[in-house]
């Protein structure tokens, strides 16, 4: 079965002195959004990567934003096809709460 190779950037300020990668090697069928792979990453990978589960599923509420090979994006609507090998970080303009959650309003 095809794969997504998923580079993420894991941060938990209560634990980690730095941010560092995770690598994720995940079996996909079809393409999937990225929203949708952080979940499957979440339930069958590692429970412990935080993210914004909760979407709109309309693309408008902007709470799944990550920076996605490097563009900000909103992950319910940017689509990964399998074979990919990308890079996941929190979206910038925030503090980092944990992983990909990032507190906008902090700022």
């Amino acid at each position: 079965m095809p794969e997504i190779k998923a580079k993420i950037l894991r941060f938990n300020p209560g634990q980690d002195k730095e941010p560092y990668f995770q690598d994720y090697s995940v079996e996909v069928d079809r393409s999937v959004t990225v929203h949708e792979l952080l979940t499957i990453i979440h339930k069958d990978y590692d429970g412990t990567l935080a993210y914004r589960q909760f979407k709109c599923y309309k693309g408008m509420c902007a709470t799944c934003m990550v920076r996605f090979n490097g563009k900000v994006v909103k992950g319910c609507a940017t689509p990964v096809e399998p074979g990919s090998e990308i890079t996941i970080e929190p979206a910038s303009g925030g503090e980092v709460v944990r992983d990909l959650v990032v507190n906008f309003k902090a700022m």
